[in-house]
């Protein structure tokens, strides 16, 4: 992966935000979920269901991506315009993911939400809200990351996982992991793979 992440992104993913939590919208064709706990559980109340829930996340993952395979984990900053600073257009994000997080995020151009997908982002107002994805490449390997999807989960952060090569985003949630999966065949395989994780309604949805 010689290009840096942003370049690949806009490469394949024109006037779309790297945000996981519309990835359903703008990918529906390709997207599926899965529950991390059984009955359709939110949230790890016990150290038993910690486990299950990484162990369930882990294995899907790794049938995902692969073992020892490169990937961006990406998040970001939400940027929110405080004018009642000195200067109208200061910035100040919500809060830094780099502080919640232990990867050496390299920082990409800041994005207006509104200029670059207006059907999403448009709160009738001023639209000057920015976004600053923050990514690195890793290494997927099993129980690597679980102080991550631990985080996730806990709503402590949100992020995901992209390999541009295989074609797949990877983004957990608190409850699931979203999928967006261009190979049809795959996709299904996995779905059948992982009937009993999937919600009740038909193909994930």
């Amino acid at each position: 992966m010689t290009e840096p992440f942003e370049q690949q992104w806009n490469d394949h993913f024109p006037n779309k935000v790297p945000t996981p939590h519309i990835f359903k919208f703008y990918f529906s064709e390709y997207w599926f979920h899965i529950h991390s706990l059984p009955k359709s559980k939110q949230y790890a109340d016990t150290k038993e269901e910690e486990l299950l829930l990484l162990d369930r996340q882990n294995r899907i993952i790794t049938d995902c991506l692969g073992l020892d395979t490169s990937v961006y984990l990406v998040t970001g900053n939400y940027l929110t315009p405080h004018y009642f600073q000195p200067e109208p257009d200061y910035f100040h994000p919500e809060y830094d993911r780099r502080k919640i997080i232990s990867y050496n995020l390299i920082e990409a151009p800041s994005m207006n939400l509104h200029q670059i997908d207006p059907e999403y982002f448009d709160d009738g107002d001023k639209n000057d809200d920015c976004f600053i994805p923050l990514y690195t490449q890793v290494i997927w390997e099993p129980k690597k990351h679980d102080d991550l999807l631990l985080k996730i989960a806990n709503e402590e952060i949100e992020a995901f996982l992209i390999s541009f090569e295989k074609k797949i985003i990877v983004a957990p949630y608190d409850g699931g992991i979203d999928f967006i999966i261009w190979d049809d065949n795959f996709k299904k395989q996995l779905e059948k793979k992982y009937c009993d994780w999937l919600p009740s309604k038909a193909k994930g949805l």
